[in-house]
């Protein structure tokens, strides 16, 4: 029987793709068994054909090593297929490594998600599928969160230099710019079930400041915007946050979602969270709006498709 093939996919642009690290990554991954080869992603290539030379190359598990955006590339490539994905986190927010319980941080973290997505337990894990421009598609894989509004204005505004100086922290300076962003009115409409025959879903007006459309919910420092997603529950998890007034509504949406008083808050009225659950959602608003798929950033539209594949993936977790 032959040795079993690992591709690792690697973003060159991180900071900790160090060749230490890869040279650790590459230990962990013959102790387990495999052979090893390496790909790296490039601005105009960011993973999608790296993870399907894998797969052609007849790879038994693919590695990728950087952050949420070079991840829902390849991941949207393996989905449907039995090959394993392992993560190690090099990005700056790294959600999904997050939601999935994985080491994430300095050095030592790194050490840690390394052996775990060489030796870990291949799980099922769900996958997001968002289209701007309606059921023909085409569609963009997202392994975490898919935002407008806000939430995208905030993802195209952050500086990707202050970003390799102060990581994630990055996003709360460019948050900051973003505070007086409008509020708009969506139509919003979250079916329990995906299919011919599933239960119509039922539509409601709202306004708010941002729509996220979810598959997980843990942010850095601690914060859940939705506090039951998980990317292995078969649920789309969705959030209409609205703002009201200037900064006592944002101290108002903080104090909600912030530890350590998250849950415990009494609210003001400023600021709501709406928080609804289902299998596939459409979004409409009358004018453009911005959207983010993990990361990366979408044109703008007026409508937003997203639907749930149940165990899509399998991804490699501490066993």
């Amino acid at each position: 029987m032959s040795t079993p093939l690992a591709y690792v996919v690697a973003n060159p642009s991180k900071p900790a793709a160090t060749g230490t690290l890869r040279r650790h990554l590459e230990a962990e991954l013959q102790a387990a068994g495999y052979r090893v080869r390496h790909l790296r992603t490039t601005p105009q290539s960011p993973g999608t054909q790296q993870a399907r030379q894998a797969l052609d190359a007849g790879a038994a598990l693919v590695v990728v090593a950087g952050g949420d955006g070079t991840l829902r590339c390849v991941a949207g490539e393996l989905a449907g297929t039995s090959t394993p994905l392992g993560v190690l986190p090099l990005g700056t927010a790294n959600l999904t490594a997050r939601a999935l319980g994985l080491p994430v941080g300095g050095r030592r973290a790194r050490q840690r998600a390394a052996q775990v997505a060489a030796s870990g337990t291949p799980q099922p894990v769900d996958l997001l599928q968002v289209s701007t421009c309606g059921p023909g598609g085409p569609w963009h894989p997202c392994l975490t969160v898919a935002g407008t509004g806000f939430d995208a204005d905030l993802v195209a505004s952050t500086q990707a230099a202050l970003k390799g100086r102060i990581g994630w922290l990055a996003y709360a300076v460019a948050a900051l710019g973003n505070l007086g962003g409008p509020r708009r009115d969506f139509q919003l409409t979250v079916s329990p079930a995906v299919g011919a025959g599933s239960t119509p879903g039922q539509t409601e007006q709202l306004r708010a400041r941002t729509v996220l459309l979810a598959n997980g919910g843990h942010l850095p420092a601690g914060i859940r915007l939705l506090p039951h997603a998980r990317l292995d529950d078969g649920t789309l998890d969705v959030a209409a946050i609205d703002v009201r007034g200037s900064l006592l509504g944002w101290a108002d949406l903080a104090c909600q979602v912030l530890p350590p008083h998250a849950g415990r808050y009494r609210r003001s009225g400023l600021a709501t969270v709406r928080l609804r659950q289902g299998r596939e959602a459409a979004l409409r608003c009358e004018q453009p709006v911005p959207v983010q798929v993990d990361g990366d950033l979408l044109p703008s539209t007026t409508s937003l498709l997203v639907r749930l594949e149940p165990g899509a993936l399998q991804v490699m977790r501490p066993a």
